[in-house]
């Protein structure tokens, strides 16, 4: 099922990029795919979901993707053999359904927290209503979120069908844990090499962790 639009996007020429050598070393790998797993502070978030009414799990989402809009690199694909960077990239998360199964939600992009949670709420319900696999599936820009709401993962594998030329990142937020007083919650972050390096995803945590403590209505 597709109702967003596809970013506009423009080529990268490879001969000029200066991560040419990686990417060809890379590109061809039967899977490419790297993962780190860290930790974000979320103290800030609870306090503003607690106070303003607002979805942590759609704020915590709000965040990521403002984080990661931010670095060139998660906005790198493949498409059709070329290296393109789109202008942006929106989010498809897992949700859970009342069954204990789950399906796919897309999360379209609003500037305003307020705005966004507003309309990921009117996109849970629909898309748990629709209960498909099938979203956005014809998309490159965007980023595919998962949650694990049970553990406090210290690492994470994907399931993974090894077609070359996959390009899209995953994202996973597990099981929020208490330390010092502080809020905290994991993450993971798979990349393919050829796109990225770990200095991205190192950015990545950052960033978004710089976005979790300014995040305000």
């Amino acid at each position: 099922m597709s109702e967003g639009k596809t970013a506009e996007f423009e080529e990268v020429a490879i001969e000029g990029w200066y991560r040419r050598k990686a990417h060809e070393f890379f590109r061809d790998f039967d899977d490419p795919f790297f993962n780190i797993a860290g930790s974000v502070d979320v103290t800030n978030v609870e306090r503003l979901c607690r106070d303003e009414g607002l979805s942590f799990a759609l704020t915590v989402l709000y965040c990521s993707q403002t984080a990661a809009n931010s670095i060139e690199e998660f906005r790198l694909r493949l498409n059709g053999g070329k290296l393109v960077r789109y202008e942006s990239v929106e989010a498809t998360q897992t949700i859970l359904l009342e069954d204990g199964s789950f399906c796919f939600c897309y999360f379209p992009w609003r500037d305003d927290l307020r705005e966004y949670n507003e309309l990921g709420r009117e996109m849970v319900e629909r898309y748990k209503a629709l209960n498909t696999f099938d979203v956005e599936a014809d998309r490159r820009d965007l980023i595919y979120y998962s949650v694990i709401p049970w553990i406090s993962f210290t690492s994470f594998k994907h399931a993974r069908n090894l077609k070359r030329g996959k390009t899209v990142p995953r994202i996973v937020f597990g099981k929020k844990y208490s330390q010092g007083g502080r809020a905290f919650m994991p993450v993971s972050v798979e990349a393919n090499h050829a796109i990225m390096d770990g200095l991205q995803v190192g950015q990545y945590f950052e960033r978004f962790q710089k976005a979790l403590d300014e995040c305000s209505c």
